[in-house]
């Protein structure tokens, strides 16, 4: 009887990383915040080694650079006196790992007080970029803002139509005598050209009648739009000549329009909003944390320019 092939497990290579105001950061340090990360967005993976194993490798280093981030925020918290607590901390732990706190802690190797420590140290991070970042960018964004944005998406983004039509051509050399007749066939016609065919050619052998197009408006060019957008469903324009190797008598029939409004500034306001307020979170936290790194001192590339540039703290096995 064969026996089934063991699970892999995650091997870690602990080592110090960097150290940020006094405080040492290890591999196993930022283990611990993904595996919280982990939990947080992959519940459903949280016991398949080889998902997770990705996740530790193709994260670990962006999570080492947001903690270093998070130390010198909370050195910004202590040095404020922001406090937390403990109902507030103890809700939060509830939230996120459930009534059954321990059992959702032991597969990740984390006892209670460790758990306690990154979340306090998470809300403190969260409770001072509410303050310093977010609080912030909504200030930053004013209706004139939203109402510019409106602008900008309607100059890149207008109301056009989809136009459905045919067209009726005819190469001559006497283009003027071939225009008047095909006036004069069509005038005051609202048959379709395909219930018009045998007239049409009767009187015209050379007519070419085109299968149906349907194009939106901001693909065409110029004229072509301007004539289309003067017909009605059901109408044909005037002929009109256009002269390449041989002049060629045109006529277009529009069989349909159909209109796609621009969305109203109401439809769009929130989504614009959100936007703006992305990128105005992203600036502001830019600009904040760039202050906190230069008031204590702390280049991002340098606190791991000892580590060799194919270090993989985690493998597979």
């Amino acid at each position: 009887m064969s026996q089934g092939l063991a699970e892999p497990q995650i091997a870690m290579r602990n080592c110090i990383l960097c150290q940020v105001n006094g405080t040492t950061i290890s591999v196993m340090d930022v283990k611990k915040q993904m595996d919280l990360l982990f939990l947080q967005r992959y519940s459903s993976a949280q016991n398949m080694a080889p998902a997770r194993y990705q996740f530790y490798e193709t994260s670990w280093r962006r999570v080492l650079m947001d903690l270093v981030d998070n130390e010198l925020i909370l050195a910004d918290a202590e040095s404020k006196e922001v406090k937390l607590s403990d109902g507030d901390i103890r809700e939060e732990m509830e939230a996120r790992f459930g009534p059954n706190i321990l059992s959702t802690l032991d597969p990740m190797g984390l006892s209670y007080e460790e758990a306690w420590k990154l979340i306090k140290k998470e809300m403190l991070v969260q409770r001072m970029s509410w303050w310093f970042i977010h609080a912030k960018a909504l200030q930053g964004v004013t209706p004139g803002d939203i109402r510019k944005a409106y602008r900008l998406h309607l100059e890149a983004n207008p109301s056009y139509q989809d136009y459905t039509y045919q067209i009726l051509s005819v190469r001559a050399e006497k283009s003027e005598e071939v225009a008047e007749k095909l006036s004069q066939l069509l005038q005051d016609k609202k048959e379709t050209p395909e219930t018009l065919r045998e007239e049409l050619l009767a009187a015209l052998p050379s007519l070419q009648i085109s299968s149906s197009y349907t194009l939106p408006s901001k693909q065409m060019a110029e004229p072509q739009k301007e004539l289309l957008a003067s017909l009605s469903p059901g109408q044909y324009s005037a002929p009109f000549l256009q002269q390449k190797d041989q002049a060629v008598v045109k006529i277009f029939y529009l069989i349909g329009k159909e209109d796609h409004p621009a969305p109203s500034f109401e439809e769009m306001a929130p989504s614009l909003r959100n936007e703006l307020l992305q990128k105005m979170t992203l600036r502001e936290s830019q600009k904040y944390v760039s202050k906190l790194r230069n008031h204590y001192g702390v280049d991002p590339e340098s606190l791991t320019a000892h580590l060799p540039k194919d270090f993989h703290p985690f493998s597979l096995q």
